[in-house]
């Protein structure tokens, strides 16, 4: 059976999702020097905004 040694990963931090929430905490973490990894399910960011889109509108509240 292989032994696989550990590999330390390339980002400090890991954000699911890239809507308004995981922008903002993207954002926090990269002020404070960290790297991030964002996942995302949709091709783009936005969330919510992605996938449903409101003409005109430039906020969701």
């Amino acid at each position: 059976m292989p032994v696989y040694a550990p590999t330390r990963p390339d980002f400090d931090a890991i954000v699911v999702w890239a809507g308004f929430g995981g922008i903002y905490m993207c954002k926090k973490l990269t002020d404070q020097g960290l790297s991030v990894k964002v996942i995302e399910a949709a091709p783009d960011v936005g969330g919510t905004w992605y996938w449903t889109r409101y003409p005109g509108a430039l906020s969701e509240r």
